[in-house]
């Protein structure tokens, strides 16, 4: 009997076929799971950062301003406002329009796919800028190009004289709006922007050098001007590399140099390769290569040759991502796993807004989906930073937090949080999120309960619960009727509350503000069919599993198939390990096959599995059939 040891290192989300396991090539199908340091896991869940946006609105940008004294301020835009997060008071309040903006209604966007884009840009008395536009922004007087001051704590209008003294439009004319803003070579540059009544698709406006005569706002000044690819596609991603700009386009990849010149500040040139990328705001920079979307695969740019990074998954962009809605997708990057992540909607899907989130460990070459309704990503190190004393139920902490020992989202956050790079994600209901929190979704404390004959109704502090959704209710005091591990099912939902199908006349009397709602994670993990022997010609023998499981309260579901049958050698046997910290729990076959698949399943919100290593004692066998 021979004995194969799965690690896992390297995993996919293809459809593998019939192939011989490799210890390092070992799963075809990761939901809601993904292999980090050669340990197969569930995901952690997703906590609300603060609460929903005023706007209830779209997420359409998460960025982090850096002002020139180093002071950080994170600022979120959804459909029609821009808002400030409160270190104070944990929540976002929303910016006032100033100057030029006054009266203004507010930015009125309707396309989904077209994002705001900004960077920092200081003045020339160095004071701190967040410049931002958008195609779909709405435009103040012909303008729809606007600024984060940092001074006056007010959004204003970038291309208006009296808000931003010493602007002067380009020749071509007037600066109406752009797809990306980037600083770079001391310059604040506008990617595809459209002047006056002419949308250029290739080209980079950049200003001047700032300085005390403000060129830096100038663009019709030397130093300041264009320049554009020799070719008819779309710009479609633009990141700064180091000394080089990294252009995508529809079929190509370009790169912008940077110069010493002061009057022709950068050179372009074409990048080798014939792909390009389709979804304009799916660009991810790091390690010197951008990664992006495309129809025909995912790329990587390192500025010297564009190629295909996605071996593991080669039909993935094609198949899985909705076409018609491909430019719905968002990348982002999650450094606490070093992963990139994509939100995209799925091609199956029924509705209209990304559904999905695709990640990819770069260090480690896996790839897999989570099921997450995200809009945009972004990060931050702000956030709470809690003392003991901090904990109680008084505003804006949560009703749970009358007292310490009656919660069980604050133990990680107690003088923690504050300094701590954080993965924001945002969604549709103008909610903001932190990834890689606790082990459940969209945790909410109940704070009412209406009882009814078919249905209840749960009032909540806030909610990203949608119908359909499957939710498990806990820690309610009174009506403990509706407390349990099984799912309920959410029939309908607002901003705060949901109502579930559960019927309810006759429970105890909700008395007490007390309990939680949260949406469980369902993890899902398939290898590779598993025959070593094939290349003899043989079938393979399989007498016994073995998996190591971390002892943490969780626990894992298998199956077993053969030969891609419907009927299951081995069916939902749950394996729970009994030792600390961690154990080998062993699990029967006995059978022999053509091949073997091994299916893991697990649904929590208490706890995380986490597989270290599946042994398999196998022999050959008969002649593989036909």
């Amino acid at each position: 009997m021979e004995v194969y040891e799965i690690t896992g290192n390297k995993t996919g989300v293809s459809r593998a076929g019939v192939n011989f396991l490799q210890p390092s090539d070992s799963y075809q199908n990761l939901e809601d799971g993904f292999v980090y340091r050669q340990v197969l896991q569930s995901r952690q869940g997703f906590a609300g950062f603060a609460p929903a946006l005023a706007d209830e609105s779209r997420i359409m940008g998460i960025f982090e301003h850096i002002l020139p004294s180093g002071e950080k301020r994170l600022l979120a835009f959804d459909q029609n406002f821009a808002y400030r997060y409160n270190t104070a008071t944990k929540v976002f309040d929303q910016l006032l329009f100033a100057g030029a903006l006054a009266g203004y209604p507010g930015f009125a966007m309707t396309e989904k796919d077209a994002y705001i884009t900004g960077t920092d840009y200081p003045t020339w008395d160095n004071l701190g800028r967040f410049v931002f536009t958008s195609t779909n922004i709405t435009a103040n007087a012909g303008s729809a190009v606007f600024f984060y001051d940092s001074f006056s704590n007010t959004i204003k209008d970038y291309t208006s004289a009296a808000d931003n003294l010493g602007y002067i439009a380009p020749a071509l004319g007037a600066l109406v709006k752009a797809k990306y803003i980037f600083f770079a070579n001391g310059r604040l540059n506008f990617g595809a922007p459209f002047l006056g009544t002419k949308y250029f698709n290739q080209m980079i406006l950049f200003s001047g050098i700032q300085d005390a005569s403000m060129k830096g706002e100038n663009y019709n000044t030397p130093g300041a001007g264009t320049i554009q690819a020799t070719t008819s596609e779309d710009l479609t991603g633009v990141q700064v590399n180091g000394q080089i700009i990294i252009l995508n386009y529809y079929r190509s990849s370009w790169t912008l140099e940077i110069t010493q010149d002061i009057f022709n500040p950068y050179f372009i040139r074409k990048v080798p390769g014939a792909l390009g990328t389709n979804a304009n705001y799916s660009s991810v920079l790091w390690e010197n290569v951008v990664k992006s979307l495309g129809k025909t695969g995912i790329l990587g740019c390192d500025g010297r040759e564009n190629l295909r990074v996605d071996n593991k998954i080669p039909y993935f962009t094609e198949d899985d991502i909705s076409q018609n809605e491909f430019n719905l997708s968002y990348g982002g990057f999650d450094r606490l796993n070093n992963q990139f992540i994509w939100s995209y909607l799925d091609s199956a899907s029924p509705i209209d807004t990304q559904d999905r989130v695709l990640v990819g460990n770069y260090e480690e070459d896996n790839w897999a989906v989570f099921k997450a309704r995200f809009t945009v990503f972004g990060q931050t190190d702000l956030g709470l930073n809690l003392t003991w004393d901090d904990i109680n139920g008084t505003a804006p902490n949560p009703s749970s937090w009358a007292t310490w020992d009656t919660t069980e989202e604050i133990w990680d956050k107690i003088g923690l949080a504050e300094g701590n790079q954080k993965t924001l994600a945002g969604d549709d209901l103008g909610v903001i999120y932190e990834l890689n929190q606790d082990f459940d979704d969209y945790y909410s404390n109940i704070t009412n309960i209406t009882f009814g004959a078919s249905s209840t109704t749960l009032t909540i502090d806030g909610s990203g619960f949608l119908a359909g959704d499957p939710v498990v209710i806990q820690g309610i005091t009174s009506t403990t009727e509706l407390n349990r591990d099984a799912p309920y099912t959410v029939t309908s939902s607002t901003a705060t509350s949901l109502v579930i199908n559960q019927p309810s006349l006759g429970f105890t009397p909700y008395v007490v503000s007390s309990g939680h709602v949260s949406k469980p994670i369902s993890f899902y993990a398939e290898t590779i069919p598993f025959n070593p022997y094939r290349d003899q010609g043989r079938r393979c023998y399989i007498s016994m599993i073995e998996f190591l499981i971390d002892n943490n309260g969780s626990s894992l579901l298998v199956d077993v198939l053969a030969d891609e049958q419907a009927y299951q050698i081995k069916q939902d046997v749950l394996l729970s390990p009994v030792k600390r910290p961690r154990d080998w729990v062993e699990l029967s076959v006995n059978q022999e096959a053509d091949f073997f698949t091994i299916v893991m399943k697990q649904e929590s919100v208490s706890a995380r599995v986490r597989v270290l290593s599946i042994r398999i004692h196998v022999q050959p066998a008969g002649l593989t059939h036909g």
